[in-house]
């Protein structure tokens, strides 16, 4: 009876540290990645600038981030829009736990520029204390989230699951300019860019949620430039007419010290498995 009483007191130890982990972030897990996947018509302009889905993978010394949709590396040839491509932004994460453009103010964001036709005035990198800036308007984009809301893309999932709707939208980015690259920051690291067959050597996997696309793009970073904690990270494309947002939490590098939680588990199973030798040993002197 104080085994098996012990054990559920384990088994229910372990499962609130697996519920706490998981809990930890929206996004769907497979595989080491997680994944934000997007609506699949909320592209304005066509399939050209139609974002699917990102995916963002922590190793022991690294961070993978993958975006797929249809949008090339080096972006969608527009004679009206500025350096005649419009393609992606920057990427943004965000630890603060406020909204967007109060993070951005307070140059608290965390920008990676790895787009070679993006329009930010940074070189390709990992920047922190960073401020974003909009560039829509000068790649035939919107002026506005709300002006790309009202042209009829109020529909769910318009910047991914972690974003579903377009109040939730509205109340982490704001109605006003859609702030899609970085304006300032410190650069802090390189990215490596990576290729199809690498990413799916990782394990990537963007069909298991009917997100294939033309392009799949992506790169990884030192993850000792990512700080700890929760975050929230997204991507616009430099005009605007689409985004996507995912929604994660980086844990400890290195090994971490058991939790008190997981404490409680093990030093249960293992007064359990004594109890029972001792048990065991008083039977067979009998």
């Amino acid at each position: 009876m104080k085994l098996k009483t012990l054990g559920i007191v384990a088994l229910a130890a372990l499962s609130t540290l697996s519920f706490t982990v998981k809990s930890a972030s929206a996004a769907t897990f497979s595989k080491g990645w997680s994944y934000g996947i997007d609506s699949f018509t909320d592209g304005s302009g066509g399939s050209g600038y139609e974002i699917k889905g990102i995916a963002i993978k922590q190793t022991g010394s690294s961070v993978y981030v993958a975006l797929t949709g249809g949008t090339p590396l080096a972006g969608v040839n527009d004679s009206r829009s500025l350096g005649g491509t419009i393609g992606w932004g920057d990427l943004f994460f965000n630890f603060s736990g406020k909204d967007f453009k109060t993070a951005s103010n307070e140059g608290s964001l965390m920008g990676i520029r790895f787009s070679p036709t993006s329009d930010s005035k940074l070189s390709a990198g990992v920047y922190t204390g960073a401020k974003a800036t909009s560039v829509a308007t000068v790649n035939s984009g919107y002026s506005s989230l709300e002006s790309y809301y009202n042209s009829g893309f109020d529909r769910a999932n318009t910047q991914g699951d972690d974003i579903a709707t377009k109040a939730a939208a509205y109340n982490y980015f704001g109605k006003g300019s859609i702030l899609n690259v970085i304006g300032s920051g410190t650069k802090v690291g390189n990215i490596n860019m990576l290729t199809g067959s690498q990413l799916a050597g990782a394990g990537l996997d963007f069909g298991q949620f009917s997100a294939n696309a033309p392009q799949t793009i992506g790169f990884s970073f030192d993850r000792s430039l990512l700080q700890k904690g929760n975050f929230l990270a997204n991507i616009f494309l430099e005009c605007g007419n689409d985004g996507v947002a995912i929604a994660g939490k980086n844990l400890a590098q290195s090994v971490p010290e058991a939790s008190p939680v997981l404490g409680l588990g093990a030093v249960a199973l293992c007064f359990g498995v004594t109890q029972l030798r001792k048990r065991s040993t008083k039977q067979v002197i009998a």
